[in-house]
């Protein structure tokens, strides 16, 4: 009675295994292989931007505020970067303000204005990073063209868009697009 518990468990054991080896066999033949189950796709390690291994990882950044948009009337007021407001001039530690046919900013803040029509934090990262602009003339973000502003600290971005400023009118209205990042973790 023992051996033959013994002999129907070695013949359970055995099955599986006999089975599996005939479906390589015809696995090995067969053009197309055989997958179980759900497939998770690899990641092309060649297809990233950032293949190299040694760069930091791009910083996190949260939305604290989106798509806000002001109007200053005139020179005396100026953009509040971080609380999306426009407010009276040399109000605020962080802002955008117009001068002439320019907007001008903190002197420990860094700029950088984009190439196309779609601007994201990572992109203002690297542009900062490479392409640095220490002026912002008005001429050159007509049509909506975005530029970017990082706060002296580094832990914030805001997007702006330009969407109205009367270029005849050296200190005339102006109108932008602001939104704003925080780094997050």
């Amino acid at each position: 009675m023992g051996a033959a518990c013994v002999l129907v468990l070695a013949a359970a054991v055995a099955v599986p295994h006999l089975r599996d080896r005939a479906d390589r066999a015809d696995a090995s033949s067969s053009p197309a292989p055989r997958r179980t189950g759900p497939q998770t796709p690899v990641p092309d390690p060649s297809a990233s931007p950032s293949a190299d291994a040694s760069a930091p990882p791009p910083a996190r950044y949260e939305q604290a505020y989106a798509d806000a948009e002001l109007t200053a009337p005139d020179a005396s007021y100026e953009f509040d970067l971080r609380a999306g407001e426009v407010v009276p001039a040399e109000t605020s530690d962080w802002f955008l303000a117009r001068s002439g046919d320019a907007f001008v900013l903190p002197e420990d803040s860094d700029a950088f204005v984009g190439a196309g029509y779609v601007l994201g934090p990572a992109d203002c990262e690297r542009g900062i990073g490479t392409e640095p602009v220490t002026e912002l003339f008005l001429d050159d973000l007509a049509d909506e063209r975005p530029f970017c502003v990082r706060s002296p600290d580094g832990e914030e971005l805001v997007i702006v868009r330009l969407v109205h400023a009367e270029v005849e009118e050296d200190d005339g209205p102006a109108t932008v697009v602001l939104s704003r990042y925080t780094q997050g973790g």
